[in-house]
């Protein structure tokens, strides 16, 4: 039972620290749309050019990414763990 625990629990980290597309480039940005209209959608935007190559999550570039988001929908979360970053945008 407890090997089955540590099993499912990296798998699960594993998953949520990769790119859901595999068609993005490490230089670009995952624009993932959670919830409203938009569900489901995922796009490979450009970096922005306020961030370095590769892009990360860190203070100085999290918001120029959140910015890809389309209005309605905000910016939510950053995920960097691995290339390219993936940027959650809920309504």
């Amino acid at each position: 039972m407890l090997g089955t625990t540590r099993i499912l629990l990296l798998m699960l980290a594993t998953a949520c620290g990769s790119s859901s597309t595999d068609e993005c480039a490490e230089d670009q940005v995952e624009v993932a749309y959670l919830g409203g209209a938009r569900d489901g959608e995922s796009f490979c935007l450009a970096r922005p050019a306020s961030c370095a190559n590769p892009a990360t999550c860190d203070d100085a570039c999290r918001g120029a990414m959140y910015d890809l988001c389309e209005a309605p929908y905000n910016g939510v979360a950053c995920s960097d763990t691995f290339a390219p970053p993936i940027i959650s945008c809920n309504p």
